[in-house]
């Protein structure tokens, strides 16, 4: 039976050895722009530029979430708990030829972040953005994971 991604990631930020493959999409430019397709679609992923306003998208996440419009600002793909920041994602992240936004849609705005990974949505992920599925816990870091903090979830 094959490790999820969730603990071969975790793994991988416990011991910090570069021996792990990195995840897939982030080698796999076409594949990454497909997935951003479908979290777009299916969770709402944005804005599309998150250095304006926006009002409508978060009027939008704030009554989803049944927050205040500030609160909803604020629950973003950087604080996520499926959002990856460590020196392992960051490596394949420089390593790899990352999507930039426009090529995921043309009304996307490339923010410039770093970013990490959605292990949720199978995507790299801008820090200044985030998706219907936002969970609290993050970012997953070494730290994290090395205090046990980090459940692999149930396939």
């Amino acid at each position: 039976m094959e490790r999820s991604e969730r603990k071969m990631l975790s793994d991988e930020a416990i011991s910090e050895s570069s021996d792990m493959k990195c995840p897939e999409v982030l080698m796999d430019k076409e594949m990454s722009i497909k997935n951003h397709r479908i979290c777009i679609t299916k969770a709402n992923l944005g804005p599309a530029n998150p250095r304006a306003p926006e009002t409508i998208y978060w009027i939008i996440k704030s009554t989803k979430w049944n927050v205040s419009e500030r609160a909803a600002r604020e629950m973003l793909c950087s604080n996520c708990g499926h959002y990856w920041k460590t020196k392992f994602i960051d490596d394949c992240m420089k390593k790899y030829e990352q999507v930039t936004p426009p090529e995921v849609d043309p009304s996307w705005v490339d923010t410039g972040d770093a970013g990490g990974y959605c292990d949720e949505w199978d995507i790299p992920c801008t820090a200044s953005r985030t998706c219907d599925t936002w969970e609290p816990g993050g970012p997953i870091t070494a730290a994290l994971v090395g205090m046990g903090e980090i459940e692999e979830e149930d396939d």
